[in-house]
């Protein structure tokens, strides 16, 4: 694929290119925090930010979607199902929300095929660009996701000074330069980027030890720290969980969800529904006539770490990517890198 370069005082001209096709999301900033919102001028976009506070798994697995919605016609139900083809273009996504989103495609297309996801996946495009300064709670090095990207991407960008290092990596991206007055990328610009991105890997200073990892929690499951995480606190400072879900809200893989119908008054019309769940919710484990798989809170929590470890699912894969927006929302403090630390021997403090 070909690569090129772009003053980052010309970038308006790269935006005003994606506008024509697309309606464009990206990193803003309206306040303290990041987010990721529509774009339609560059003064808007904010390519600098460390982290938002919710991924953009958003626009793939929203928060709360209608499925569809059925009316009762001559004693049949008809159906009318919410599929949305809108095309719209994500631009400055970082390596680990790229690396999130690849998990969910398997997630959502290995066993099942899930026509909403891939319906909005096909029609997004993906620029994403590689990270200068970590969050403080990342630890993306550890995980493989970060702090750079060589997969995933339709366009990627990478700031190597005064300019942006633009690499293709598919059909779609290279047509969507085209037109567009970019620079030849020279040897010197890809220096440049592997200086910057060996100096942004030295920035990170959170880590954790995958090395047998789902293995070890595995074979943990009574360890005192799940006890100690749903009662007592005390992991590296930490307070008791408080099972509100925060963690899974905000994580950038967590796809689980519930599904209700929503009846109008009249009962021969409504709409069936999905919104994300939680599996630290203590509803989320309960089953007929009100028995509960995960009643307390010390199941829930290592219910959930598991998960982050690559320890549930038959152990194959984690679905943390290291962006630590769990460590950054947790209101007891609560450092999944800390708990790794602590099952495989190491001491609380």
């Amino acid at each position: 694929m070909n690569s090129y370069n772009i003053e980052k005082k010309d970038m308006n001209i790269l935006l005003d290119r994606f506008l024509e096709d697309y309606k464009v999301f990206g990193p803003t900033r309206p306040g303290a925090d990041s987010t990721f919102d529509e774009i339609t001028s560059i003064k808007q976009l904010h390519l600098d930010y460390t982290s938002t506070v919710l991924p953009p798994k958003k626009f793939f697995h929203p928060p709360k979607e209608t499925l569809f919605s059925f009316e009762l016609k001559n004693d049949k139900f008809t159906t009318k199902e919410s599929i949305q083809d809108k095309k719209i273009l994500i631009l400055g996504i970082h390596p680990c929300d790229v690396h999130a989103i690849l998990k969910l495609d398997k997630f959502f297309s290995t066993d099942f095929s899930d026509t909403y996801y891939q319906n909005r996946r096909k029609n997004t495009v993906l620029v994403a660009i590689n990270c200068v300064e970590p969050s403080e709670h990342s630890f993306c090095s550890s995980m493989g996701t970060g702090p750079y990207l060589d997969e995933g991407y339709d366009i990627l960008l990478t700031d190597i000074g005064t300019k942006y290092l633009v690499e293709i990596g598919s059909k779609t991206g290279q047509k969507l330069v085209e037109g567009v007055n970019l620079r030849k990328a020279t040897e010197t610009d890809f220096h440049e980027k592997e200086r910057r991105l060996k100096l942004m890997e030295k920035k990170i200073k959170k880590f954790m030890n995958t090395t047998w990892l789902p293995r070890i929690a595995r074979e943990n499951l009574d360890h005192e720290v799940w006890l100690d995480l749903g009662e007592h606190g005390g992991v590296d400072g930490s307070f008791p969980c408080l099972s509100c879900g925060s963690c899974s809200l905000v994580c950038p893989t967590c796809y689980c969800y519930d599904v209700y119908d929503t009846m109008d008054l009249s009962l021969i019309s409504g709409t069936r529904n999905r919104e994300l769940d939680s599996c630290q919710l203590l509803e989320y484990g309960e089953v007929a006539l009100g028995d509960n798989f995960r009643r307390d809170r010390k199941d829930r929590i290592r219910h959930w770490m598991l998960c982050k470890f690559g320890a549930a699912a038959g152990g194959k894969n984690s679905s943390c990517v290291g962006c630590g927006r769990c460590i950054r929302v947790c209101p007891s403090k609560i450092d999944l890198t800390e708990v790794a630390k602590v099952i495989r021997g190491g001491k609380q403090r």
